[in-house]
């Protein structure tokens, strides 16, 4: 008896009514979905919650607080919903994400975190297509990337928020997951690079201006455009001297050099950087450690090579 109930204790759960309706959702079986959200809400006012440890199961993780404001009437019910649908957004949960976001949309309530939730969604869909498919000529992503666009556009339209606006402006310059290949390199990248070059020019100094300028170079570096990327690089040293991520433009700045043979050049810039300096973050989420190994490695080359 006390060992079950140690075991209620740390077992993390949803309200049973609130997990059989992400169940049938799951199932695509959605013919008692309106009727779990409705045992759900009035499971609430009894004060039926979630565990506190449900955030354990990897999602949902404010879901006993959104209940709690809900029941004290700082949320109705279809900002409770919409509150759900945007934290399964977060963690790229789009089929469940969807669901919410419509019926939440359907009692009556639609705002900008609304859309942005639903661009993330549509961003997941279209980079799934590829992940597992890998193919390029599905009419689904037009579809999406379509979708996703409209609703960046409607977030930027209604979102009050300035910092969260440029956000999705930059967003808005690719929907494509990094990566290293042919299709990537020839068709996709020069499209990216022209518009983070247009972003930078038009929201100059924006918060995230330096977010832009190491995806920018990325591509650049990736695509192997030595010399556009030496001129970039040297733009953006004269332009943010006091920028957090100078150390790895000169870093890019260097790669420029070396990779067109400019060895002396390459040295100079190399040995210039400053490594305690070097940031933490750097698109697209290479580990320092990594990157200042690099740059290691290619110091010792240039030293061997005298």
């Amino acid at each position: 008896m006390i060992f079950s109930l140690i075991l209620l204790l740390i077992t993390p759960f949803l309200n049973s009514h609130l997990n059989s309706l992400i169940e049938s959702i799951r199932q695509n079986d959605l013919t008692h979905a309106d009727s779990y959200w409705n045992q759900y809400i009035s499971s609430l006012t009894k004060g039926h919650y979630s565990s506190e440890y449900a955030k354990e199961l990897g999602y949902l993780q404010n879901i006993r607080e959104h209940e709690v404001r809900f029941t004290e009437g700082l949320l109705n019910e279809a900002e409770l919903c919409q509150q759900i649908g945007i934290d399964f957004s977060k963690v790229s949960m789009q089929i469940e994400s969807e669901w919410f976001l419509d019926k939440a949309e359907s009692l009556g309530f639609v705002d900008a975190t609304t859309y942005y939730a639903r661009a993330q969604n549509y961003a997941k869909e279209w980079n799934d297509i590829l992940h597992y498919n890998a193919d390029f000529s599905d009419p689904m992503l037009k579809k999406y990337k379509n979708k996703w666009r409209e609703n960046l556009t409607k977030f930027i339209k209604h979102s009050k928020d300035s910092t969260e606006i440029y956000k999705a402006l930059l967003a808005l310059t690719c929907i494509w997951s990094p990566a290293r290949n042919t299709y990537f390199r020839d068709s996709v990248a020069p499209e990216i690079i022209d518009n983070l070059e247009r972003f930078i020019d038009e929201y100059h100094g924006n918060p995230f201006t330096d977010n832009a300028y190491e995806r920018l170079v990325y591509l650049l570096y990736t695509t192997e455009r030595y010399a556009k990327l030496r001129a970039v690089c040297k733009d953006f040293l004269k332009r943010y001297q006091s920028s957090g991520i100078k150390e790895y433009i000169k870093f890019q700045l260097g790669n420029a050099h070396y990779f067109k043979h400019n060895l002396d050049e390459a040295r100079k810039i190399y040995s210039s950087i400053v490594q305690d300096s070097f940031p933490n973050s750097v698109y697209p989420g290479w580990r320092k450690k990594y990157i200042l190994k690099e740059l290691k490695t290619k110091l010792k080359e240039l030293e061997d090579s005298d």
